[in-house]
């Protein structure tokens, strides 16, 4: 083989990954093509079929002529200038941007109702900088601190670009949400991070509902989806409810055109006349992704509870990738770490060694990536007999916990040798880290890691419980830049591609930095998706 044929066999990865992005899946996006003759003729000079490259005059073609249509549907069976993929907190807040730019707007829900995990959550929301911190004696706040604290708690993993927007725009999009309709009824706080200072972690989280409503994580998510629904459907938004997007349609030249969907059991094709927006979350139930992106959401699937909406599978990542999308951001989880030993209930956490890794009480995300990273990701939280009779009600957890003992949930041991050999733990190491705990109890601090829930464990029999992570959710997804817009992996915009809430990759690190950081997300990046979307020229 000569020096040139060598040469011509090389393709880099961008180069594959854009070539089958623009030239075949990009186009069999489109399902019904118009079709190329099937005998070789030589090629046009610029003028030939859509793939990413002009073919060679020197090389045979692989189709009888030009196909400049060949990306087209042969019908296109719904229409709007801006099409959503994805009707959950970032998508509705995008179909309201995006109609008060002037667009028709079209949404394709794959869920039978819309909300997706916004509604499942409490719609608690982030902010520096609010009238409503002022009016509840937080004063001085800035949004420069508040990027400030979300930058360092990303270990340098999040796009600062992106997070700079997040952080400036958050206080406006406190004041465009309570525009629309929501009301906040009280202010809260994240707990310790042990390398951020405690002056950057000032009660920032605001919680939807009317005042004197329940302060509650669990129950703001209809308080913040429903009202916005309502908007959104009142400015002329249209809703196609179970209709999952299938793939994304895209010109050669033109950019992402439309969206092929599934409807009624039949295969349509949504034409979009100025741009498609994903926001259609991350990978949270894809167990497939959560191997090759997230390990933490991998050990979350298979051992813990994932709370997000089930809808939640990856789909808007895998069809940006499809047409040559990069991403950015993977790893990590919203994960909160369960028992609540240690931070509502007296008692620690240890890992197989016997010893203590992290401050119980400390920020939820933090401890849960810290279990995660103990060998073979195991944590037990071992309490006394005196927490069961205080907490195991308030844990979820029967009064004598026979019920969980008989199904193995909890571990018990007479003494904390025989609790270490039921677990496996050296038994010398754990009654030392709790002897040292025992000590710092008296003494009415904890010496290792300040936990602020202080309570002794001395009082047979002991028990144990397998931390295990309740998760509402992966980090990461496709990257995008501060207008939304997607880049591909050459560095370079999609054109009519935008992507807003936990699909889009880059605005958080390694850990979740508190709650009310992915609702702040979405309504940052829906209204931006929203706003650029519709400014679009119409292809058509």
């Amino acid at each position: 083989m000569s020096a040139g044929e060598k040469e011509q066999k090389k393709i880099t990865r961008r180069e594959f990954v854009k070539a089958a992005a623009i030239g075949t899946a990009g186009v069999a996006a489109a399902g019904v093509l118009a079709s190329c003759g099937a005998e070789a003729t030589p090629c046009p000079t610029a003028v030939p079929c859509p793939t990413a490259a002009p073919i060679p005059t020197t090389v045979p073609c692989p189709t009888a002529a030009p196909c400049p249509d060949a990306w087209l549907p042969e019908k296109w069976d719904q229409e709007a200038d801006v099409v959503i993929v994805g009707g959950g907190g970032a998508g509705i807040v995008a179909a309201i941007e995006a109609a008060n730019g002037g667009a028709s707007v079209l949404v394709l829900e794959k869920a039978e109702v819309v909300g997706g995990t916004t509604s499942l959550s409490g719609a608690i929301i982030q902010a520096a900088g609010t009238e409503a911190q002022k009016a509840w004696g937080v004063l001085g706040d800035t949004p420069e601190r508040h990027y400030e604290y979300w930058i360092t708690a990303s270990e340098g993993q999040a796009d600062p670009a992106l997070v700079k927007v997040l952080a400036d725009n958050a206080p406006k999009n406190i004041e465009w949400l309570i525009e629309q309709g929501l009301e906040y009824h009280s202010l809260g706080g994240v707990a310790p991070i042990p390398y951020i200072d405690p002056s950057l972690m000032v009660d920032r989280i605001h919680t939807p509902g009317p005042a004197g409503a329940q302060a509650a994580v669990g129950n703001g998510g209809p308080n913040h989806v429903q009202p916005l629904y309502k908007v959104a459907q009142g400015k002329g938004a249209k809703f196609l409810l179970e209709t999952p997007a299938t793939a994304l349609v895209r010109h050669p030249e033109k950019g992402v055109v439309g969206v092929k969907a599934e409807s009624d059991g039949k295969v349509i094709y949504v034409k979009a006349n100025k741009a498609v927006i994903l926001a259609t979350s991350s990978f949270d139930h894809n167990e497939e992704m959560a191997r090759a992106f997230s390990l933490q959401q991998l050990w979350a699937i298979q051992t813990g509870l994932v709370a997000s909406a089930p809808t939640d599978t990856g789909d808007g990542i895998k069809m940006a990738m499809e047409i040559g999308a990069d991403l950015a951001g993977m790893g990590g989880t919203i994960g909160y770490p369960m028992p609540a030993i240690g931070s509502a209930a007296a008692g620690i956490w240890v890992n197989s060694n016997g010893q203590r890794f992290v401050n119980e009480s400390g920020h939820y995300a933090f401890r849960s990536r810290a279990v995660f990273n103990q060998v073979l990701h195991v944590a037990w939280a071992v309490f006394d007999d005196k927490a069961r009779e205080t907490s195991a009600a308030a844990l979820g957890w029967s009064a004598d916990l026979k019920t969980e003992i008989a199904s193995g949930a909890v571990k018990t041991g007479e003494t904390l040798a025989k609790l270490a050999e039921v677990l496996g733990v050296n038994a010398t190491q754990l009654e030392e880290t709790v002897a040292k705990w025992n000590k710092d109890v008296a003494a009415g601090k904890d010496t290792l890691y300040a936990n602020a829930v202080l309570g002794a464990v001395s009082k047979g029999p002991y028990y144990a419980a397998k931390v295990f992570e309740w998760n509402l959710g992966s980090h990461g997804g496709v990257k995008v830049n501060t207008s939304t817009q997607v880049i591909d992996v050459d560095g370079e915009v999609i054109p009519r591609l935008y992507a807003g809430g936990m699909v889009a990759g880059g605005f958080v690190g390694p850990y979740y930095p508190g709650s009310g950081t992915a609702v702040a997300i979405t309504v940052c990046s829906g209204r931006i998706a929203g706003q650029n979307a519709a400014k679009e020229k119409a292809w058509a």
